[in-house]
């Protein structure tokens, strides 16, 4: 049985997260896995509203598979 670790702050919250990281995936691994993340800049509620706006879910779920398609390499 897993058991949480109690986080207190949110050094405590980024040091626990990281040392699960290391424990599972080693220090390469997680550097690796840790490049995935950006913090990115703006809203991203904002933009999709306006991105998607007018658009029907079949719409959108089109958009992105031909995106992807597009963009396969």
């Amino acid at each position: 049985m897993r058991l949480m670790a109690k986080v207190t702050s949110e050094r405590k919250l980024v040091d626990t997260g990281i040392r699960a990281l290391v424990n599972a995936l080693g220090y390469s691994g997680t550097a690796r896995f840790l490049r995935h993340f950006a913090k990115g800049e703006g809203d991203y509620l904002l933009m999709q509203e306006e991105m998607f706006k007018g658009m029907k879910l079949e719409q959108i779920y089109k958009r992105a598979k031909d995106h992807a398609q597009a963009n396969k390499g």
